[in-house]
């Protein structure tokens, strides 16, 4: 049986913290209370296992910058800290400025698009939902779908629908909007303006495209990080392309759905969440990927190995027995050459703050 460490669920290895001081760059969060939350310190003393630092501590052990603090005092006493969460704690923080103008811009739009796509979903949703459920469905364009007109001619049409389901068009108005508002965080099934899961889904296919081209001009030990990169990529976008066409079934079949909304919602609510514990980790390194495009090659070796040495970890429970022994031999393959090389943080590293962390309890990983 393998030694290999893999964590047994997504708790354990806790959600990716996209801290900005190089030390902590690789933290992780777990601890489903406030007063039991740690923080997980990768590979600090040259990859070979993790440090689990007490939440209160950590200011205590590593200076962290302005960004850093300001996304402490957020994590701080929340109540749940998912990759959902986590993600709206960080559109806050730049959103306040801390990150810098580009950061505060980009955080603003991306708030805006969200309730664009909200609204465009829900109109996505009303068109579909007529074609299936309305006898004399009348052609609605989007445009005159946003508009009060728009909505009244929608309930309208669902008037006969609804009766014979023995609810009224504002209940199905209501469920549709409630529907569409979850969903925008992938987008309805083929929609233009697809939610934020979607968009990371698409880019890390798009960099593992991307590596699979890069690695074919480079030199052996850049091969190997660049293959396992891909592989793990691979993995987990697998996983998540399964999980966007269930959260999309439901499209199939929109009056049962409607029919069984509770349980519809929380069957994609599910869906939506697994997705984006599968692709916590991955937005930071393919924006480190990206932004070393124009990069001399040595350079950008080094940030592959920095990814290669950081790629999320998968947890048993969301693996099958075919993908649990991928994953095994994925990280088989990557503890190995971390152990035979040195890692890329320890240069960052003093020797003062290495024996402040020796207090901590180590773990492999």
């Amino acid at each position: 049986m393998s030694s290999i460490y893999l964590p047994n669920s997504f708790e354990e290895r806790g959600v990716t913290i996209p801290f900005t001081t190089p030390t902590v760059r690789s933290a992780r969060l777990r601890g489903d209370r406030p007063s039991k939350r740690e923080f997980l310190l990768p590979g600090l003393s040259g990859g070979d296992g993790t440090y689990v630092i007490p939440f209160d501590a950590l200011p205590e052990l590593i200076e962290l910058n302005m960004y850093d603090r300001a996304l402490l005092e957020h994590l701080n006493g929340a109540e749940s800290v998912t990759p959902l969460d986590l993600r709206q704690m960080v559109l806050k923080v730049d959103s306040e400025g801390f990150g810098g103008l580009e950061r505060t811009t980009a955080a603003k739009q991306e708030l805006a698009y969200a309730e664009n796509v909200g609204l465009f979903n829900q109109c996505l949703l009303i068109i579909r939902a007529l074609k299936l459920l309305s006898d004399d469905a009348q052609e609605l364009d989007l445009k005159v779908l946003i508009t009060p007109e728009g909505q009244r001619l929608a309930k309208q049409q669902f008037a006969g629908y609804a009766a014979k389901a023995g609810t009224t068009s504002d209940d199905v108005m209501k469920k549709l909007e409630y529907w569409a508002n979850l969903i925008g965080l992938i987008g309805v099934r083929d929609a233009d303006h697809p939610g934020h899961l979607m968009r990371e889904q698409t880019r890390l296919l798009a960099m593992t495209e991307d590596l699979r081209e890069y690695i074919k001009k480079e030199p052996p030990e850049a091969q190997f990080m660049g293959k396992g990169v891909i592989s793990a990529a691979e993995l987990a976008s697998g996983i998540v392309n399964d999980e966007l066409q269930a959260a999309w079934s439901f499209e199939d079949n929109i009056a049962q759905s409607l029919e069984n909304a509770d349980a519809t919602m929380n069957s994609v609510r599910g869906h939506l969440d697994t997705i984006s514990w599968v692709l916590d980790g991955w937005e930071r390194m393919i924006d480190d990927w990206n932004d070393s495009s124009d990069s001399f090659r040595n350079a950008r070796r080094k940030v592959l190995e920095m990814i290669y040495e950081n790629m999320p970890i998968l947890p048993k429970d969301i693996l099958g027995r075919d993908q649990l022994d991928e994953a095994i031999t994925i990280r088989e393959k990557q503890t190995g050459w971390v152990k035979a090389n040195v890692d890329w943080r320890t240069e960052e590293m003093d020797g003062e703050m290495l024996a402040r962390l020796g207090q901590y309890q180590k773990i492999a990983a």
